[in-house]
């Protein structure tokens, strides 16, 4: 499905109801928009791990401006702060009502937009795998984080040096999923990465576009404390890529906030520990700061 938004497309798709029989009465459920990171991916990789939220909630999967199913735009519009101006259009154009919105690593940076961009508009925000900048944390300094050179080959630091660095084709991209891919989640997963990328559509000019004109801009450390909604907070304890102190100077800085670390997760904790997963998400649903369908 698709909808206009700010000049271009964006696709959108649905998993479960938005309301629920409960003993011949129905109730609304709460709505999930999920936001994947990348950038430069699409919203695939999501579904497999938050298709288990369909029970409970109605989940809206969305490819970012420019990526995915989403028409292509110039690379020029293609701004965080634009992609947070796209879905708080859609969620209007949509008619939900105070969303939960759940982001996924740059995802995540898109929705941290969202929030300070638009107060009042959301019902909560899921932060999974990501960080409030690029830019050192003072934290990275005080403590260990987990590394990928503890883990990963000299080939695979290579790839990864490559791609961090701008070489983004087609070429080395393929590179750095086949060597570093294994890596993104947790000792326990090494196959998961290239199953989860299977479901997605890479786009390598988006890809490069992040790399180099926004991830090293992003920085909102000084904004965070202005976030009110209520902000659910998730990491794996094996993250590289957005390491867990990333996400504890969220949860400190952010007023309303909840930390949950995942002991046996990397990057994809909604798929490497579905099972807890799903019951935080569902305990932060029915609490008290995140009133939902109960």
């Amino acid at each position: 499905m698709y909808a206009e938004v700010n000049g271009t497309r964006i696709f959108f798709d649905t998993d479960g109801s938005s309301l629920r029989n409960v003993e011949g009465s129905l109730r609304e459920l709460p709505t999930v928009v999920a936001l994947h990171g990348g950038l430069g991916f699409d919203h695939g990789y999501l579904r497999e791990g938050l298709g288990q939220l369909a029970s409970t909630a109605q989940v809206v999967y969305v490819d970012l401006r420019g990526q995915g199913r989403s028409d292509r735009t110039s690379l020029e519009t293609a701004t965080l702060e634009q992609m947070a101006d796209d879905i708080a259009d859609l969620i209007k154009t949509l008619g939900i009502s105070k969303p939960h919105v759940f982001g996924h690593s740059a995802g995540g940076f898109v929705a941290m937009h969202l929030a300070l961009q638009n107060p009042g508009l959301l019902g909560s925000l899921i932060l999974c795998g990501s960080s409030p900048t690029v830019a050192p944390i003072q934290a990275q300094l005080d403590e260990r984080s987990p590394s990928l050179s503890d883990r990963a080959s000299p080939q695979a630091l290579a790839a990864a040096g490559k791609v961090f660095s701008g070489d983004i084709t087609l070429e080395s991209v393929a590179t750095f999923f086949e060597e570093v891919g294994p890596f993104y989640a947790g000792p326990a997963n090494a196959d998961l990465t290239s199953r989860l990328m299977r479901a997605t559509i890479p786009n390598i000019e988006m890809m490069r576009h992040f790399m180099t004109n926004l991830a090293p801009g992003f920085d909102l450390q000084s904004e965070l404390h202005h976030i009110a909604v209520p902000v659910l907070v998730l990491v794996g304890a094996f993250d590289w890529v957005c390491p867990p102190h990333a996400s504890r100077t969220i949860a400190k800085a952010v007023p309303r906030s909840t930390l949950v670390e995942f002991e046996n997760s990397g990057h994809f904790p909604f798929s490497e520990e579905p099972e807890k997963f799903r019951a935080v998400v569902e305990d932060f649903f029915a609490s008290n700061a995140a009133p939902g369908w109960y």
